[in-house]
């Protein structure tokens, strides 16, 4: 089952917070932005519902994009405040189908055990050409932690977007 509507109340929320004469914070050409929120109906999460994040800029001569679940924080109880990073699937089939040609299609794995490497990280590298500009998109196993959770809920089952 999708949970693509969380992406849908994530923008909604951005919506809100706007002020007017605020200066326009989003660079991206309206042709990226579709495909990123394509990109991100691809992350299915096995248990719950969850909310994806990104991270977008151009990088030399290619948009780079960093996708991830993002976590859950528990909200009252014995547990409160815990974030657990959240399970899920992403259809590899369907991320190369959105590209015209791919051109680096890998996985990378940094085990927190590793020389030189303070944390586990993996993540798909998808790049290559869409619509004539070269694209490279990371999905990564996990958020980054620096980042705030995705999704906080609640004891009785309610959840909000922080």
């Amino acid at each position: 089952m999708s949970h693509s509507h969380i992406v849908v109340q994530h923008l909604l929320k951005q919506m809100e917070t706007w002020q007017p004469g605020q200066k326009k914070r989003d660079a991206r050409p309206t042709w990226l932005t579709g495909l990123i929120e394509d990109m991100a109906e691809q992350f299915e999460p096995l248990t719950g519902v969850a909310r994806v994040g990104f991270d977008c800029r151009m990088e030399d001569d290619a948009w780079v994009v960093r996708m991830y679940l993002g976590s859950t924080e528990l909200v009252g109880g014995p547990e409160d405040g815990r974030a657990m990073p959240m399970s899920f699937e992403l259809n590899l089939q369907q991320l190369v189908t959105k590209f015209d040609r791919v051109e680096e299609f890998f996985w990378s794995v940094f085990p927190a055990q590793a020389q030189d490497i303070e944390e586990f990280q993996a993540y798909v590298t998808v790049g290559g050409e869409i619509q004539g500009n070269l694209v490279r998109f990371h999905f990564f196993a996990t958020a980054p932690d620096d980042v705030g959770p995705g999704i906080r809920v609640y004891q009785d089952g309610r959840f909000e977007t922080p």
